[in-house]
């Protein structure tokens, strides 16, 4: 792919390199390297990058703050795709918020308490990109971006642009579709109290450090919740919690999230998860779902 790879960096807003590791920039600090990791700084150079890609039939994959991904120890054959410039900004005004899709969520959060608006103190903590949040639905403490956003951008394969409007509420999935690459997110919130918004996000912050495994390499909850009950309690009553494989563990802090405890490799946590999914299916017959996209793992 020497050929696609030159020609992106004649495309003016693309930076692209090679062999790049994606390890030091996911959240479980595992991964191998990127064949090319290419970073777009705005739109018309994002549309020129698809649709060159996509003519050739080159795999792509969106690469946020790293959180919610396992990449395998093999990395990704293809393009990694970081949205960097434009898609960092964030303007307020009024009661609206608009991101680009590359925006940290922190940063977002950030901005709707100085300005005095509620509706985003849930996410208060969570990592991760404006465009991940959307296309995972981020949640936490009977929040959801759903329930916030009102107008995303994207743009399809082809580097068309799309504009969603019709946002619904499903549990952690891509509220666009899962093909699109989010560059735009429009978010209304409503006025209120600066101290009352302050204190919601600081009792969030800290209900997450006292049940979370706060400041540990994970990539956060690694299984949906099923319907009427939690993943962590499911795990739990297998007598997982503590369960170690090289260097990964099941957090004694929260089962629902797996430790890197600096040695793991990311085929460790792979076959923590394929343990786990195993001992609840037999233990309970259920099939919990994975939060977390595997990147990488297809050819394994």
């Amino acid at each position: 792919m020497s050929d696609i790879f030159q020609s992106l960096l004649n495309i003016k807003g693309l930076e692209a390199q090679k062999d790049v590791s994606l390890g030091r920039h996911t959240t479980w600090k595992v991964g191998g390297p990127a064949e090319f990791l290419v970073r777009a700084k705005n739109t018309l150079s994002l549309g020129a990058l698809l649709r060159r890609v996509t003519a050739e039939g080159v795999p792509l994959f969106v690469l946020g703050n790293g959180s919610n991904i396992l990449v395998s120890d093999r990395g990704f054959e293809g393009i990694v795709i970081r949205l960097e410039g434009e898609f960092t900004s964030i303007d307020v005004s009024g009661e609206e918020l608009k991101a680009g899709g590359g925006a940290p969520l922190s940063s977002l959060v950030g901005k709707a308490s100085k300005a005095s608006l509620e509706g985003l103190e849930f996410a208060a903590g969570i990592p991760g990109t404006v465009g991940g949040a959307v296309m995972t639905n981020a949640g936490a403490f009977a929040g959801s971006i759903a329930e916030v956003v009102r107008e995303v951008k994207t743009l399809t394969p082809d580097g068309e642009e799309i504009r969603h409007t019709d946002i619904e509420d499903v549990y952690r999935s891509p509220l666009v579709p899962p093909e699109e690459i989010v560059t735009l997110a429009r978010f209304r919130l409503k006025k209120g109290s600066a101290e009352q918004i302050r204190k919601t996000m600081d009792s969030v912050k800290a209900r997450r450090m006292e049940t979370q495994p706060w400041g540990m390499a994970t990539a956060g909850s690694v299984f949906k919740n099923p319907p009427g009950d939690s993943a962590a309690r499911i795990v739990e009553e297998c007598g997982l919690k503590g369960k170690r494989i090289g260097g990964a563990k099941v957090s004694d802090t929260h089962a629902n999230f797996i430790i890197n405890d600096g040695a793991a490799r990311a085929s460790d946590i792979k076959k923590l998860i394929d343990l786990i999914l195993g001992e609840v299916k037999s233990r309970f017959g259920i099939e919990l779902d994975l939060e977390i996209q595997l990147v990488g793992f297809d050819k394994e």
